[in-house]
């Protein structure tokens, strides 16, 4: 059950928070008191004799307050409660199961493809989720094959029967994808005559630069996307080394901007950046450098923390997080990075998810009421379901949703220009998984606005554990601690509704 919550902030404002309304209101201190003391109305009755014949009350670790003004907001909680905002209410029903047609039919709109173009990689980062900090299976040299390609392709879009279903994502990672260049020049011509069909492709790849500028006429003629990874400046890109150890900065931007002055349009539009966070860079240094140089905000995500091997457990938070500038609210870099920094998409979070007032669409908003939450079925985490969105196709032949869940998760394989997939054996398999993590997901706050995906929750053992498991406790510091940021930040309030949520 979720219960209605209240908090303060920063500026010692209190806020109710009402899981029946999902709505946040600004609120007297009192009415927090009288929802603390309000025990079957038996608290309350002995508070209001309390009152009887005086003028002022002194309630401890709240204030002095004139008895007019405490009858007042007493009436204003008992308003409150009629009109059900402390009513406490149950979660979502998370026995929903996945069936082999929702597999069959998400085939057939399947939205992006990406092809894990080799295993090898011209650099040896020193976060690399295939360096010694994690736990992974070891790479070798395959390179995907074209055949195998051609025969997925083949199969993928054969199942694109409507117009609307026939834009496709075709994406190329790696390793370094450049390293195997004769594959994805083999595989954008052999799609070409599926253009004749109807069909629309747009390819994009993810690199690390360094054969950007060998292959750069091949990228513009066919208006390949490249996001490069680049952790902002020299000693901010210092993880980023090459095989033999040495830096990999002076190589990567010698050819960025060789290439941006050969192909200025391409560049603006083409061309984005990957940046890792860590104990090298911060939000301002990354956004002066990127915005100074390149006039381009990167997309910005924290090293990985996932699947750390034990061995080295205590070593990996020594070279990362040692040192680590803080994340300060720093109004003018929150303004520029705007809901590319991790604040900011906190408080539009509250927003879109807490205030009650927000509804993605027209239709959202006509059935809000229409199913009680005890009525539908959900499933449990935020997980894709399988081919929903994408399908991460590897080297060695594993069929998986996406690229960053590990090998022992596969859809099914390819092997031999053969398909295998068993949508009933994917269904069972993730129907167990589910069956493993609801018991967590139940009791966790914030279920109904899930953001983990269960492949990073230890799905596979007897004990599934979530970084983002939210209890109560938890929960009500979230939401201190975010409205916080929007009393200091206001004007990030408004424009948050104004462009990052369109209301």
């Amino acid at each position: 059950m979720k219960h209605a919550l209240t908090f303060s902030t920063n500026k010692n404002n209190t806020y109710l928070y009402s899981p029946s309304r999902n709505q946040l209101l600004l609120c007297h201190p009192l009415i927090r008191y009288f929802n603390q003391i309000d025990d079957h109305n038996a608290s309350i009755k002995i508070f209001k004799t309390e009152l009887s014949g005086k003028k002022v009350i002194d309630i401890p670790d709240i204030g002095t307050f004139q008895v007019s003004e405490i009858e007042y907001q007493l009436r204003k909680y008992f308003f409150l409660k009629r009109q059900g905002y402390f009513k406490s209410v149950p979660g979502k029903n998370l026995h929903g199961k996945l069936y082999p047609a929702m597999i069959e039919e998400n085939i057939g709109n399947l939205k992006q493809i990406i092809f894990e173009t080799t295993e090898t990689c011209n650099l040896s980062c020193t976060y690399c989720t295939y360096s010694k900090f994690y736990i992974n299976k070891e790479r070798s040299r395959k390179k995907f094959r074209l055949e195998d390609a051609q025969t997925m392709l083949g199969f993928l879009l054969s199942k694109k029967k409507h117009q609307w279903q026939k834009e496709l994502i075709i994406s190329f990672y790696g390793g370094e994808p450049l390293n195997n260049f004769k594959f994805i020049r083999n595989v954008i011509l052999f799609l070409e005559p599926y253009k004749q069909k109807g069909h629309r492709f747009r390819y994009t790849m993810s690199s690390n630069g360094l054969l950007l500028l060998k292959h750069i006429d091949f990228l513009v003629e066919y208006a390949i996307d490249a996001a490069i990874s680049l952790d902002g400046d020299e000693i901010a890109n210092s993880y980023r080394v090459l095989k033999n150890k040495k830096a990999s900065y002076k190589l990567v931007t010698k050819n960025l901007d060789k290439v941006r002055k050969a192909y200025p349009a391409y560049f603006d539009k083409h061309i984005s950046f990957l940046t890792v966070m860590h104990n090298k860079n911060s939000y301002p240094s990354v956004y002066r450098f990127f915005s100074e140089r390149y006039q381009k905000t990167p997309l910005m995500s924290a090293i990985n923390t996932l699947n750390i091997n034990e061995e080295f457990k205590e070593e990996f938070r020594d070279t990362f997080f040692t040192d680590r500038p803080s994340d300060s609210m720093d109004h003018g870099i929150l303004e520029a990075l705007f809901t590319s920094h991790p604040q900011v998409k906190s408080m539009a979070d509250i927003v879109e998810k807490y205030s009650g007032y927000y509804y993605s669409d027209f239709r959202e908003l006509a059935s809000a009421d229409r199913l009680r939450k005890d009525q539908k079925k959900y499933i449990p985490t935020a997980t894709c379901l399988p081919f929903s969105l994408r399908v991460f196709l590897s080297a060695d032949g594993s069929i998986l949703p996406c690229e960053h869940i590990p090998r022992i998760f596969e859809l099914g394989q390819q092997r031999q220009n053969n398909i295998l997939l068993d949508s009933h054996k994917i269904s069972e398999d993730f129907n167990t998984w589910y069956e493993k993590i609801r018991p967590l997901c139940e009791k966790c706050f914030i279920h109904d606005h899930c953001k983990e995906c269960m492949f990073n929750t230890k799905i596979e053992t007897d004990r599934p554990e979530c970084e983002f498991f939210t209890d109560e406790n938890k929960f009500t510091g979230f939401l201190s601690q975010n409205m916080s940021r929007i009393e200091s930040v206001y004007s990030m309030y408004l424009r948050i509704l104004k462009e990052g949520l369109n209301v």
